[in-house]
Protein backbone atom coordinates (compact mmCIF):
# COMPACT_ATOMS: atom_id res chain seq x y z
CA UNK A 1 0.00 0.00 0.00
CA UNK A 2 1.76 3.31 -1.04
CA UNK A 3 2.21 6.05 1.34
CA UNK A 4 -0.46 8.49 -0.28
CA UNK A 5 -3.16 6.00 0.24
CA UNK A 6 -2.69 4.85 3.89
CA UNK A 7 -2.03 8.88 4.36
CA UNK A 8 -5.81 9.14 2.99
CA UNK A 9 -7.23 6.36 5.49
CA UNK A 10 -5.34 8.01 8.11
CA UNK A 11 -6.97 11.34 7.43
CA UNK A 12 -10.37 9.61 6.71
CA UNK A 13 -10.25 7.96 10.73
CA UNK A 14 -10.27 11.83 11.63
CA UNK A 15 -13.90 11.93 10.68
CA UNK A 16 -15.13 9.74 13.50
CA UNK A 17 -14.04 11.76 16.18
CA UNK A 18 -15.03 15.05 14.43
CA UNK A 19 -18.25 13.98 13.81
CA UNK A 20 -18.75 12.47 16.96
CA UNK A 21 -17.35 15.32 18.50
CA UNK A 22 -19.93 17.79 16.65
CA UNK A 23 -22.83 15.48 17.04
CA UNK A 24 -22.26 15.83 20.67
CA UNK A 25 -21.20 19.20 21.57
CA UNK A 26 -24.03 20.68 23.55
CA UNK A 27 -23.95 17.12 25.61
CA UNK A 28 -20.35 17.80 26.38
CA UNK A 29 -18.29 18.73 29.88
CA UNK A 30 -15.94 21.86 29.24
CA UNK A 31 -12.84 19.58 28.75
CA UNK A 32 -14.53 17.49 25.88
CA UNK A 33 -15.86 20.65 24.39
CA UNK A 34 -12.44 21.70 23.72
CA UNK A 35 -10.85 18.39 22.89
CA UNK A 36 -13.69 18.02 20.36
CA UNK A 37 -12.48 21.64 18.87
CA UNK A 38 -8.87 20.04 19.07
CA UNK A 39 -10.16 17.51 16.95
CA UNK A 40 -11.08 19.75 14.29
CA UNK A 41 -8.73 21.33 14.31
CA UNK A 42 -6.45 18.43 14.25
CA UNK A 43 -8.33 17.15 11.02
CA UNK A 44 -8.04 20.38 9.51
CA UNK A 45 -4.12 20.75 10.12
CA UNK A 46 -3.63 16.98 8.33
CA UNK A 47 -5.95 17.92 5.44
CA UNK A 48 -3.64 21.06 5.02
CA UNK A 49 -0.33 19.00 5.54
CA UNK A 50 -1.80 16.18 3.06
CA UNK A 51 -2.03 18.67 0.04
CA UNK A 52 1.00 20.60 1.14
CA UNK A 53 2.89 17.17 0.38
CA UNK A 54 0.98 16.32 -2.84
CA UNK A 55 1.84 19.87 -4.13
CA UNK A 56 5.51 18.73 -3.58
CA UNK A 57 6.03 21.36 -0.80
CA UNK A 58 7.23 21.95 2.39
CA UNK A 59 5.11 21.34 5.24
CA UNK A 60 7.52 20.73 8.19
CA UNK A 61 6.78 24.58 9.53
CA UNK A 62 2.96 23.58 10.23
CA UNK A 63 4.41 20.33 12.15
CA UNK A 64 6.59 22.26 13.83
CA UNK A 65 4.10 24.69 15.11
CA UNK A 66 1.29 22.23 15.88
CA UNK A 67 4.17 20.88 18.51
CA UNK A 68 3.68 23.38 21.37
CA UNK A 69 -0.37 24.09 20.12
CA UNK A 70 -1.39 20.07 20.70
CA UNK A 71 0.62 20.53 23.64
CA UNK A 72 -0.84 23.75 25.58
CA UNK A 73 -4.45 22.26 23.75
CA UNK A 74 -3.88 18.72 26.22
CA UNK A 75 -3.12 21.08 28.91
CA UNK A 76 -6.12 22.51 28.81
CA UNK A 77 -8.37 19.70 28.19
CA UNK A 78 -6.37 18.24 31.38
CA UNK A 79 -6.80 20.90 34.03
CA UNK A 80 -10.40 21.30 32.51
CA UNK A 81 -11.32 17.95 33.34
CA UNK A 82 -10.19 17.79 36.93
CA UNK A 83 -10.96 20.24 40.26
CA UNK A 84 -7.99 19.34 42.02
CA UNK A 85 -5.82 22.75 42.30
CA UNK A 86 -3.00 21.08 42.42
CA UNK A 87 -2.74 19.24 40.06
CA UNK A 88 -4.05 21.81 37.77
CA UNK A 89 -0.79 23.57 39.40
CA UNK A 90 1.24 21.05 37.98
CA UNK A 91 0.19 20.33 34.76
CA UNK A 92 0.31 24.08 34.02
CA UNK A 93 4.02 24.60 35.58
CA UNK A 94 5.07 20.91 32.88
CA UNK A 95 3.17 22.56 30.18
CA UNK A 96 5.06 26.06 30.46
CA UNK A 97 8.12 24.63 31.23
CA UNK A 98 8.03 22.83 27.67
CA UNK A 99 6.82 26.10 26.30
CA UNK A 100 9.83 27.44 27.32
CA UNK A 101 12.72 24.89 25.86
CA UNK A 102 10.30 24.54 22.68
CA UNK A 103 11.16 28.53 22.22
CA UNK A 104 14.37 28.73 23.19
CA UNK A 105 14.81 25.36 21.03
CA UNK A 106 12.89 27.19 17.74
CA UNK A 107 15.06 30.48 18.28
CA UNK A 108 18.51 29.21 18.42
CA UNK A 109 18.49 25.37 17.57
CA UNK A 110 15.44 24.86 14.97
CA UNK A 111 16.90 24.60 11.58
CA UNK A 112 14.29 25.95 8.86
CA UNK A 113 12.78 23.29 6.64
CA UNK A 114 13.50 20.28 8.49
CA UNK A 115 11.09 18.41 11.04
CA UNK A 116 12.31 18.97 14.34
CA UNK A 117 12.45 15.57 15.96
CA UNK A 118 14.06 16.50 19.19
CA UNK A 119 11.15 18.53 20.30
CA UNK A 120 8.74 16.36 18.56
CA UNK A 121 10.18 13.78 21.19
CA UNK A 122 9.67 15.79 24.18
CA UNK A 123 6.32 16.89 23.30
CA UNK A 124 5.12 13.23 23.33
CA UNK A 125 7.25 12.33 26.54
CA UNK A 126 5.35 15.66 28.03
CA UNK A 127 2.06 14.45 27.12
CA UNK A 128 2.39 11.00 27.78
CA UNK A 129 3.47 12.84 31.55
CA UNK A 130 0.15 14.79 31.28
CA UNK A 131 -1.48 11.83 30.66
CA UNK A 132 -0.60 10.03 33.52
CA UNK A 133 -1.06 12.41 35.88
CA UNK A 134 -4.44 12.95 34.53
CA UNK A 135 -5.39 9.28 34.75
CA UNK A 136 -4.11 8.60 38.13
CA UNK A 137 -5.75 11.95 39.19
CA UNK A 138 -9.50 11.38 37.88
CA UNK A 139 -10.10 7.32 37.71
CA UNK A 140 -9.79 7.78 41.78
CA UNK A 141 -12.86 7.54 44.05
CA UNK A 142 -15.53 7.48 41.14
CA UNK A 143 -18.59 6.27 42.09
CA UNK A 144 -18.83 4.48 38.54
CA UNK A 145 -16.81 2.88 36.32
CA UNK A 146 -14.16 5.03 34.81
CA UNK A 147 -15.06 3.62 31.28
CA UNK A 148 -17.82 5.62 31.50
CA UNK A 149 -15.50 9.10 31.44
CA UNK A 150 -15.04 10.48 28.47
CA UNK A 151 -11.82 11.94 29.72
CA UNK A 152 -10.23 8.68 30.48
CA UNK A 153 -11.00 7.69 26.62
CA UNK A 154 -8.97 10.83 25.43
CA UNK A 155 -5.66 9.81 28.34
CA UNK A 156 -6.03 6.45 27.04
CA UNK A 157 -5.81 7.53 23.27
CA UNK A 158 -3.68 10.09 23.48
CA UNK A 159 -1.10 8.18 25.86
CA UNK A 160 -0.79 5.09 23.81
CA UNK A 161 -0.17 7.34 20.47
CA UNK A 162 2.29 9.58 22.24
CA UNK A 163 4.23 6.73 23.90
CA UNK A 164 4.07 4.62 20.55
CA UNK A 165 5.39 7.97 18.73
CA UNK A 166 8.20 8.37 21.31
CA UNK A 167 9.40 4.92 20.66
CA UNK A 168 9.35 5.93 16.95
CA UNK A 169 10.68 9.16 17.04
CA UNK A 170 13.62 8.19 19.57
CA UNK A 171 14.87 5.25 17.48
CA UNK A 172 14.66 6.83 14.28
CA UNK A 173 18.22 6.93 12.85
CA UNK A 174 18.47 3.23 14.29
CA UNK A 175 15.85 2.64 12.05
CA UNK A 176 16.73 4.69 9.38
CA UNK A 177 19.99 2.23 9.32
CA UNK A 178 18.22 -0.76 8.33
CA UNK A 179 17.42 0.70 5.14
CA UNK A 180 14.43 2.75 3.42
CA UNK A 181 11.76 -0.13 2.69
CA UNK A 182 12.20 -1.72 6.32
CA UNK A 183 12.23 2.13 7.57
CA UNK A 184 8.53 2.65 5.51
CA UNK A 185 7.31 -0.65 6.85
CA UNK A 186 8.33 0.53 10.31
CA UNK A 187 6.38 3.38 10.27
CA UNK A 188 3.26 1.91 9.08
CA UNK A 189 2.96 1.75 12.88
CA UNK A 190 2.43 5.08 13.61
CA UNK A 191 -0.40 5.36 11.11
CA UNK A 192 -2.28 2.52 12.68
CA UNK A 193 -1.66 3.78 16.36
CA UNK A 194 -3.22 7.55 15.19
CA UNK A 195 -5.92 5.43 13.49
CA UNK A 196 -6.27 3.45 16.42
CA UNK A 197 -6.44 6.37 18.90
CA UNK A 198 -9.07 8.27 16.72
CA UNK A 199 -11.24 5.35 17.73
CA UNK A 200 -10.69 5.75 20.64
CA UNK A 201 -11.68 9.57 20.99
CA UNK A 202 -14.88 8.71 19.18
CA UNK A 203 -15.58 5.74 21.91
CA UNK A 204 -15.09 8.63 24.49
CA UNK A 205 -17.59 11.67 22.68
CA UNK A 206 -20.25 8.59 23.53
CA UNK A 207 -19.74 7.59 26.97
CA UNK A 208 -22.97 7.70 29.09
CA UNK A 209 -24.63 11.21 28.48
CA UNK A 210 -25.31 11.26 32.09
CA UNK A 211 -21.74 11.62 33.59
CA UNK A 212 -21.99 14.50 31.02
CA UNK A 213 -23.55 17.82 31.26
Amino acid sequence: MSAKIMDLIVISSFVFPVTAGIMRYRRLDAAMKVFALFCIFYFAVEIVEFILAIMHTNNTSESNYFVPIEVMTMCVVYVLSTKNKRIKKVLSIITAVFLCIWLVDKIYFEVPGIINNEMALTSRIVIVLLSVVTINVNMKNLDHPFTDEPIFWVSIGTLIYSAGVAVLIGSINELAKLGLSVFNSIWYINWVLEILCNVIFTKGFFCKAKYQI
